[in-house]
């Protein structure tokens, strides 16, 4: 992520928890101190579970772990990519940087638990949109060993470049769902 995005991270979290406040000081949901202990519990468990529901449909993102989440999904929706895919082959990237990535690092991290099944469909919409470039260019590599630039061999620089576009990288989706989420 870009310088900033931490920053911009803890004021969206910050706003999204005020709205909590508002909710959780909301009257339907003050607990009498002289009500009955199962009232009580009732009523608390009440505004647990609205809050859970508001979370659930992204209409309070108040942890930076539902805010990624629901940027990821949104931008798996805007790509038409929310949906099952079939397997990834085990020779597909796993980790790390994969053919055709232009992006090195990230000058900030954004540490955050997403399910395991969102991961996999990132990864798995990924593999299967970018396959047949991936292939192209591996076989591209096979072709030209070493350190190929514009100024050595322009044409297989823009061949090369050409596959690369074709790509689509788990971390270009990471960083347009982060862009989403802070935007």
């Amino acid at each position: 992520m870009e310088y900033g995005t931490r920053t911009r991270l803890a004021e969206r979290l910050a706003e999204e928890r005020a709205r909590k406040k508002e909710i959780m000081t909301d009257r339907r949901w003050f607990v009498p101190p002289e009500a009955p202990a199962a009232e009580r519990a009732r009523l608390r468990a009440g505004l647990r579970a609205h809050l859970r529901r508001l979370r659930e449909r992204g209409e309070l993102l108040d942890t930076v772990d539902r805010l990624v989440e629901h940027a990821v999904r949104a931008e798996l929706v805007a790509r038409e990519w929310d949906r099952d895919w079939p397997p990834v082959p085990a020779y597909a990237p796993k980790a790390g940087r994969w053919p055709g990535s232009r992006e090195a690092g990230w000058a900030e991290q954004i540490p955050a638990r997403i399910p395991v099944q969102l991961a996999e469909r990132v990864h798995a919409a990924c593999w299967h949109t970018s396959a047949e470039a991936i292939e192209a260019l591996w076989m591209w590599r096979d072709r030209h060993p070493g350190v190929i630039t514009p100024r050595d061999d322009p044409n297989a620089y823009a061949e090369y470049d050409d596959l690369a576009r074709q790509v689509t990288t788990p971390g270009m989706v990471w960083r347009a769902a982060a862009a989403r989420m802070l935007g």
